[in-house]
């Protein structure tokens, strides 16, 4: 008797990273005869090789249509993840599947042959990515445009600089139309109009739907283009969250902070994550509103005066402490921010057990919505922080005004005929 099957269902994940590993072998010292190699192992000192793991049992999927950031220090793993995505390295164990056409923008040279011109080089980049000499041919209008790298399609790559280089892997690898993009820290090569074209294009990709892994250690980028991040650390994954906490993981690892204080304490009714060494500790936070305490469901409009008031308890001598806050949106984007430093306010020298009080007064011209206010006490160096208090405040912005974007710039529209 036959049984019907149940169809299989599509799978959902573009890229699925199980367990992976991958370890290399550092020499110790170079020794460059023979004999020194039988003499010390004659003495029993013939390992002179560091094993070195780069990734220890890292696994997550990224979904279809998906932008995960993987972020972390230098050494953490993030470059070696993703040539082992590529295929350009394998792991000592696990697996990584991919479904679909997988286009990796690495380290410069990757693909590429600097002995053939860059034509050739894309026409060879195309053969790899499993495209007809022709389907490669048909896009070098689109390639050289993009790279403006025209005049040089018949010049060798070993003649490139390192931003024409990277304009044209870049350019290569987006055109030949990818279910997967790979981007290494794309956005720290070339010159500053290239990375805005490289930002769009990958803004582009994200809006057809198509799924990118991208690497940076630009974490304002980070959070605008991706929903998730991965965080490594010495080759093991910290962190496999919403792009947000795993962004202030990140901050109090940079900031020499990795006991990160992971219970959420209470503030205003809400949960927020709170970091720092707390040898200076906000100890107070006030949200007023036309000089009014204003706590619970804050809802504020354009024309209100509004203020963070902070009180700072220092727990030893501080020199030169810097005070700010930062304004984001519902997405965790960055509206606005601002400290003590960049307004060129030099706080001096306090003592253990001194208070200071300090303000922060503005109107918030903001579009209709919900925003949140981080407050935090940074170290005079600005990578360390005392205190940082994340998303401690909630508002409501209520606009009766008609406007596009975020920020209200209170244009005034003059009209005059003759």
């Amino acid at each position: 008797m036959f049984q019907l099957q149940k169809p299989k269902q599509p799978e959902e994940n573009a890229i699925i990273v199980q367990n992976v590993s991958k370890h290399f072998r550092i020499p110790h010292e170079k020794k460059t005869r023979l004999f020194e190699h039988i003499a010390g192992a004659l003495k029993g000192t013939s390992s002179t090789y560091e094993e070195f793991w780069a990734l220890r049992d890292v696994s997550f999927n990224v979904k279809k249509g998906e932008t995960l950031g993987i972020i972390g220090e230098n050494g953490s793993g993030k470059s070696t993840l993703l040539k082992i995505i590529a295929g350009v390295l394998s792991p000592d164990s696990g697996n990584v599947k991919v479904n679909g056409r997988i286009a990796p923008f690495l380290e410069l040279g990757v693909g590429f042959n600097p002995e053939l011109t860059a034509e050739d080089n894309v026409r060879l980049y195309g053969a790899i990515m499993g495209m007809t000499k022709q389907e490669m041919e048909d896009k070098f209008e689109e390639i050289f445009e993009f790279a403006e790298l025209g005049r040089f399609r018949n010049m060798k790559l070993k003649n490139f600089s390192s931003g024409m280089y990277a304009r044209l892997a870049f350019a290569t690898a987006t055109a030949t139309e990818p279910d997967v993009l790979l981007i290494d820290e794309v956005l720290s090569v070339g010159d500053e109009a290239f990375q805005r074209k490289c930002f769009k294009k990958m803004i582009d990709f994200k809006n057809a739907k198509k799924t990118i892994l991208f690497v940076s250690h630009d974490v304002n980028f980070v959070k605008i283009l991706c929903n998730r991040a991965i965080l490594l650390k010495n080759g093991e994954q910290i962190e496999n969250n919403d792009v947000n906490p795993v962004i202030n993981k990140y901050h109090a690892m940079s900031s020499g902070q990795e006991n990160i204080d992971k219970k959420l304490v209470r503030f205003n009714q809400q949960n927020y994550k709170r970091f720092g060494s707390r040898k200076a500790e906000i100890f107070e936070i006030e949200f007023r509103k036309n000089n009014q305490k204003d706590q619970n469901n804050i809802s504020i409009t354009i024309d209100d005066d509004t203020s963070i008031n902070l009180k700072i308890r220092f727990q030893e001598d501080v020199v030169d402490p810097i005070v700010g806050f930062i304004i984001r949106d519902v997405n965790g984007r960055e509206i606005y921010g601002l400290n003590t430093l960049w307004r060129g306010i030099h706080l001096g020298k306090f003592e253990k057990k001194d208070i200071l009080h300090i303000a922060f007064s503005q109107r918030i011209i903001l579009n209709n919505g919900t925003y949140s206010i981080t407050v935090a006490l940074a170290y005079s160096d600005q990578i360390q922080f005392y205190d940082w208090h994340d998303d401690v405040i909630k508002f409501k912005v209520v606009s009766n005004k008609n406007f596009a974007g975020v920020v209200d710039l209170q244009s005034e529209i003059k009209i005059g005929k003759n």
